[in-house]
């Protein structure tokens, strides 16, 4: 059976989220620290409320492709190595990045700023380099799969 097919939808869905988390790590966290706590409440609240809807089915997409793709090709290495550095990646957002970013959404809806708006993205940004780098290395499996296919 050729299950190739399933390799493209894991490589474009595991990319987006692969270059969001980059992003972050390289700018978006050095912005943030360099911004007001009430611009950072405000934007990164909106920010995650907007993202937090339409990331889950993207990330979800890499997941399960990238498991389908295991299973079916019989190619377990790569595929499985870069499912758990995604599922990796999904324990430290759903633990530490959720919750925070549940926290501003919600300020930023009711145009408040809370009291520890700094710590929040100070935690925030000490995970994103971890959770930037395991997606690196998920992006190298999958293409290093490809590449041996």
């Amino acid at each position: 059976m050729n299950t190739t097919f399933l390799l493209a939808p894991a490589l474009l869905s595991t990319g987006v989220v692969y270059g969001t988390d980059v992003f972050f790590a390289i700018a978006g966290k050095k912005a943030a620290a360099a911004s007001r706590d009430a611009s950072v409440a405000d934007l990164l609240g909106h920010t995650h409320r907007v993202a937090d809807k339409r990331m889950p089915f993207i990330g979800v997409t890499s997941l399960v492709t990238t498991l389908l793709y295991a299973l079916t090709s019989g190619r377990l290495l790569w595929p499985g190595v870069a499912l758990v550095l995604l599922l990796g990646h999904l324990a430290l957002y759903l633990s530490i990045a959720k919750p925070i970013n549940a926290r501003l959404t919600s300020a930023a809806v009711q145009g408040t700023t809370p009291t520890d708006t700094r710590a929040l993205q100070v935690r925030w940004d000490g995970i994103i380099g971890y959770r930037a780098v395991l997606l690196t290395l998920a992006m190298l499996a999958l293409i290093g799969e490809a590449l041996a296919r």
